[in-house]
């Protein structure tokens, strides 16, 4: 399995078959977790575990099993996927869990073995006597090794439970404008995903564009970047279809009673078209196209539109590796500076310093610019395109630098820093990383807080 970092060591065929498989259709994690515990069990007995088996990986947010075992694969089931497939690669165990108490049993399992604990709502662990290390909690799991997984990058405005520990301890899938360094940016890649299908020639692709928004109700919110009229007028001005695959669930971000019906916005004799047959009153998830079948109709088509919802999505990327331009609403700007990036609030942030022929930035509710963006783009070849950070090379020694840092020295630092009086740094559940006396020279502070 694993190359360049030592062969990861499975069970042998003489116990493997004492044991099923992990039933594909009861999609129970727990079956996962049961395999690789055995794995390494064994070979800590054997003393022949890869040379990174003995590090575990402890994937306690519920994207993980949610995207490994059951399969989603919205934004943060595909950065679960990405980053479990290179902890994978390098032969790394991985062990799930779906809550902190659940975490903290299996981390007293093997305590020196676990590297990291990865969890959205750190901060839930970090201010839990009973779940963080501390001199009346000593099992518990030190604070230095929990990351928080949050796949919107916000350390501007901060994330309800998020980690005390703040900085490289929070965990994204985004970089943060003009802020890269203060978070630990993770990131993914869809780069093998998206090569195996070629890029078409655009002289054989449909005359359509791909609308991207998976519920009607984008079309209908507040962060809808343009006007419903402008999908027909396009379609007969340059000939294209604008084509997409939307639920119409009235009851998703939508309240019928409160804010009346949800008004669609297909026209098939116009030229907008919904590919889920369905769609309508009951729909619901299963109704969306497959993976394959939505990666062929984006591939197929000249243009990805973006409606100004969702945010940070992974399929302009997905568009962008198959050859598609990516259309960028710009939903914030200053009308006496518009063409300023820093004043910008954009549907993909991560994509504001691209520019034409992969991405066309377009002010919301200008049709002239809409429709000249469209223009361009449904015109201009591009080449499959991969940002140098995103590629499956990029996003494994991220991963790997996650694993081998050493994380508790950092966790000094920040100590030393809050003896010295810099900055709000949480130490809770370091005292027993460190002398006892080295503690008693911080200021007096309640130790389930943050320090100020």
């Amino acid at each position: 399995m694993v190359t360049e970092y030592g062969d990861y060591a499975f069970l042998p065929s003489s116990l493997s078959r004492l044991f099923p498989a992990p039933d594909t259709g009861r999609k129970d994690y727990r079956e996962w977790n049961a395999l690789s515990i055995r794995e390494l069990h064994v070979c800590l007995a054997l003393d022949n575990c890869g040379v990174n088996q003995r590090k575990v990986a402890l994937l306690a947010s519920h994207w993980f099993e949610e995207s490994i075992v059951r399969g989603y694969t919205g934004g943060e089931g595909i950065w679960a996927r990405s980053m479990y497939k290179h902890l994978k690669a390098m032969g790394y165990t991985t062990i799930f869990a779906d809550s902190f108490e659940e975490a903290l049993a299996i981390y007293r399992h093997f305590p020196s073995l676990v590297s990291v604990v990865i969890r959205n709502n750190a901060g839930e662990c970090h201010s839990d006597p009973k779940c963080v290390m501390s001199e009346a909690n000593p099992t518990g799991i030190p604070a230095w090794k929990i990351f928080d997984f949050e796949y919107f990058p916000a350390t501007t405005t901060g994330y309800i439970e998020g980690s005390l520990m703040k900085g490289k301890w929070v965990l994204s899938a985004n970089p943060e404008q003009g802020n890269r360094s203060v978070i630990q940016y993770i990131g993914y890649s869809v780069e093998d995903d998206c090569r195996r299908i070629p890029p078409i020639p655009l002289s054989q692709r449909k005359d359509q564009i791909f609308i991207l928004m998976k519920q009607l109700t984008y079309a209908n919110d507040a962060r809808f970047a343009w006007n419903r009229s402008y999908f027909p007028l396009a379609s007969s001005e340059l000939g294209v279809s604008f084509t997409g695959a939307w639920l119409v669930d009235e009851h998703w971000g939508w309240n019928p009673e409160e804010m009346g019906p949800l008004a669609d916005i297909e026209d098939r004799e116009r030229g907008v078209v919904n590919l889920i047959n369905g769609a309508g009153a009951g729909a619901n998830r299963t109704a969306l196209l497959s993976p394959q079948r939505w990666a062929e109709e984006v591939g197929m088509s000249k243009a990805m539109l973006g409606v100004g919802n969702p945010w940070w999505s992974p399929s302009p990327y997905h568009a962008l590796c198959a050859g598609v331009p990516f259309i960028n609403p710009i939903t914030e700007f200053d009308p006496n500076d518009p063409w300023n990036r820093d004043k910008w609030r954009t549907q993909h942030g991560s994509l504001d310093h691209l520019d034409p022929p992969y991405v066309y930035h377009v002010h919301k509710q200008n049709y002239t610019g809409f429709v000249d963006a469209l223009k361009a783009a449904t015109t201009t070849e591009i080449p499959s395109f991969i940002p140098s950070y995103m590629t499956e090379a990029a996003v494994r020694e991220r991963v790997r630098y996650l694993m081998e840092h050493e994380w508790k020295e950092e966790a000094r630092k920040l100590l030393e820093e809050r003896k010295a009086g810099r900055g709000r740094v949480y130490i809770r559940a370091l005292m027993l990383s460190y002398r006892s006396r080295d503690l008693k020279r911080c200021p007096a502070a309640p130790m389930r807080h943050r320090l100020g």
